[in-house]
């Protein structure tokens, strides 16, 4: 395969994507809203214009130059060059110290000797698997627009980080988010499996499972616990408490678990972030006077997105906390998309497509352009 935008830089793949991501949602959706009135055309061209944007990025992220993305560099070094260097197929899973699934992609790629190949499958991987949480998440379109939840979910801040960096995480949310439609129609058989499909590509999907686990069995517990508990954990995280206080995380045998201790020396801006901790408290106050608390769907949402904001507050002390981030932010344009659902159900596509647009605006424009 060939790099179809030889040349280009990370800043050139942002504001491309930007380009890209803006005509979808004035065009797209500017299509869908000609079409509200005819209910079978409407979910068709939902999810085909849907399909052309999902091709875009797997084409996108999957053809770019191993420069791209500092993880794209890294694995590049750490992971493909080892596994060219194997007598055989088998021997990646014994040489290669990484997560099993990540394994197997290079297993079925290396023999192309093209990075491209792996870069490819990733890409097709996460964004089908993005693709298919969007359209169960809709049921299909026919509660609302996948297409407008997928271009709010793409705006949000590091959704990038996803398509172009953090391979083996982006990966492992992708299957994290699939499995939560099944959760809340308590389908656990399907959603375990692939809560375990999240843990084979990264170990961290380990703290989400166990956010999981948590919002089922406090079922029962009022939201007003669990938002004592977040502004606990902002208390707490200004006093300069979070996992890297908690020694034995370095004792444990994964290296991405034990870079929660993380204690030396970053150029990457660590401490406590209020600029982080405004953005989702912005959003928690959104909800909680937009959202309608009686639903069990926004309930575990809601209490996904508080845990997952807490487990972020906590991670501030070492590099790269945004990358935890991502596990609250990605939750937003679900939020967002219930309360348009539910506050304005005959306007929904118009009233979603100025959402998708502020937050475009508000994440790509002014606050992390």
């Amino acid at each position: 395969m060939s790099d179809l935008l030889l040349g280009f830089d990370y800043r050139d793949y942002l504001n491309l994507h930007k380009i890209v991501l803006f005509i979808y949602i004035l065009f797209g959706t500017l299509i869908l809203k000609l079409l509200i009135g005819q209910k079978e055309r409407f979910i068709r061209n939902d999810k085909n214009i849907l399909l052309t944007y999902i091709i875009f990025l797997i084409i996108f992220a999957g053809t770019r130059h191993r420069k791209i993305g500092v993880d794209t560099g890294n694995y590049y070094n750490y992971f493909y060059l080892p596994a060219t260097r194997v007598d055989n197929i088998f021997e990646i899973f014994l040489r290669l110290e990484t997560d099993f699934l990540f394994e197997v992609i290079l297993a079925l790629t290396v023999w192309i000797n093209d990075y491209t190949a792996v870069l490819f499958l990733i890409a097709l991987i996460l964004n089908i698997t993005l693709y298919m949480f969007v359209r169960k998440f809709t049921n299909f379109g026919k509660e609302g627009s996948s297409l407008l939840l997928f271009l709010t979910l793409a705006s949000s801040f590091s959704f990038l980080n996803l398509e172009l960096n953090i391979m083996r995480n982006a990966l492992a949310l992708g299957f994290i988010l699939l499995a939560i439609p099944y959760v809340l129609e308590q389908r656990y058989k399907k959603a375990l499996i692939l809560l375990i499909v999240a843990l084979l590509f990264h170990r961290t999907s380990i703290i989400l499972i166990f956010v999981i686990i948590a919002i089922l069995i406090s079922r029962k517990m009022h939201i007003k616990y669990f938002l004592v508990l977040y502004f606990l954990a902002i208390g707490a995280s200004a006093g300069g408490f979070g996992f890297h206080s908690i020694t034995f995380l370095a004792d444990l045998g994964s290296q991405d678990l034990q870079n929660l201790s993380f204690g030396g020396e970053t150029n990457y801006n660590v401490g406590f972030r209020i600029d982080f901790v405004a953005y989702n408290t912005f959003f928690l106050g959104l909800f909680m006077l937009f959202l309608n608390t009686d639903s069990v769907k926004n309930i575990f949402l809601l209490k996904y997105y508080i845990l997952t904001s807490v487990i972020f507050f906590f991670n501030f002390y070492i590099p790269f906390s945004d990358r935890f981030g991502l596990f609250s932010w990605l939750i937003i344009p679900l939020l967002l998309y219930n309360i348009v659902n539910e506050t304005y159900p005959k306007k929904k596509v118009f009233i979603s497509t100025v959402v998708a647009l502020c937050f475009f605006i508000l994440n790509d424009i002014i606050l992390f352009p």
